[in-house]
């Protein structure tokens, strides 16, 4: 994420993103939001500071899922609504739930059902996990996400048949589906929101662009404000990754990669790790290699790409101590994304770097 400290409106300063790196940026989760506090607040500057995220001009509904990798054509605008729905009773029902029936019916986010989760790195029926715990949409979101890949997308009448047979009769759960007006630059469909208390509030009907306050006190919360006001403003640059979903060994993916693209990835940094977490949230693997190599000469770990290893991600019992000769580095797709040490033989999905 790169801080530009040149006060513009934000249609400015989206055109200027788009020239010199990728688009405004898109902020997926607080840890991300808490990053980009810290970077800038190196620079000095403390106030407000334009993101990606701009009104539209209607309800949009979306997956909590973005992983575009998910959806062949048509599948994003599958439904199976109740009769009657989605009615937005009071203005609301933002949310989706699944009855007993195995239709739909839109309520309000605040509610507590239980839910089902999608495990991207599972096969079959076992990628669908029933979570009979009452939550909120979005702590439902959460969960999930921190334990599988997400809320669950419903693409065609199979899988919204085999979700609704999982559920009791007379009892409702949450799916991923939700509403907002919300939209970002780069047409992610990121549901993570993060506003201040009360906003965004529409004033006067004219504030439909977003700034992040960028100071510790008020932890990177979000306002609605006019597109014409002139702040600063945070791009980003776009990593050329590709998640390839076939499983190889890692001397296979190593070729594959540098046949037909660049390189296996080497994450060298915090925000290469947090590409990376998105991309994996597709495997279909429970690890996904990366281009770590541990060297039994020279006892230790190295990137293909000839990067020396200075940022890690390891977890608890991997990376550390004796026994890694033969073995290679790998990224968990679920869960915390925390790498391994496997031996190479194994097959696994891989990341190529594309350029």
């Amino acid at each position: 994420i790169y801080f530009v400290n040149m006060s513009k409106n934000w249609t400015e300063a989206q055109s200027y993103c788009r020239e010199k790196y990728t688009d405004l940026v898109t902020i997926d989760n607080p840890e991300e939001m808490n990053r980009v506090i810290n970077s800038v607040n190196l620079t000095g500057y403390t106030g407000p500071a334009w993101i990606g995220l701009e009104k539209g001009n209607s309800w949009n509904w979306q997956w909590s899922l973005e992983e575009r990798l998910l959806y062949s054509d048509g599948q994003t605008g599958f439904s199976n609504w109740d009769s009657s729905q989605p009615d937005n009773y009071q203005g609301k029902e933002h949310c989706v739930q699944m009855c007993s029936s195995g239709k739909w019916n839109d309520i309000s986010c605040e509610n507590t059902f239980s839910f089902v989760c999608y495990n991207g790195s599972a096969e079959g029926d076992q990628r669908y996990i029933l979570i009979n715990d009452a939550k909120t949409w979005k702590d439902a979101q959460t969960y999930c996400r921190e334990n599988y890949t997400d809320l669950v997308s419903v693409r065609n009448q199979t899988e919204n048949d085999l979700i609704h047979n999982m559920t009791k009769s007379g009892t409702c759960v949450w799916i991923g589906l939700y509403r907002d007006y919300w939209q970002w630059s780069d047409q992610r469909n990121s549901s993570f929101r993060y506003w201040k208390l009360g906003k965004p509030d529409s004033y006067d009907e004219i504030e439909n662009c977003t700034i992040a306050s960028i100071t510790q006190t008020l932890s990177g919360t979000w306002d609605d404000r006019e597109c014409g006001e002139k702040h600063p403003f945070l791009c980003y640059y776009d990593v050329p990754l590709i998640l390839v979903q076939e499983n190889k060994t890692w001397n296979e993916a190593l070729n594959y990669c540098r046949e037909n693209y660049v390189d296996l990835v080497s994450v060298h940094s915090k925000e290469i790790q947090s590409w990376v977490e998105k991309k994996v949230r597709s495997a279909t693997s429970d690890h996904v290699w990366l281009g770590l190599r541990f060297s039994c000469f020279l006892n230790f770990w190295f990137w293909v790409s000839g990067h020396t290893v200075c940022y890690d991600n390891w977890a608890p019992g991997n990376g550390t101590g004796t026994g890694h000769c033969g073995n290679t580095g790998a990224v968990r797709s679920g869960g915390g994304h925390q790498w391994v040490s496997l031996p190479d033989t194994e097959e696994l999905n891989f990341i190529c770097v594309t350029c």
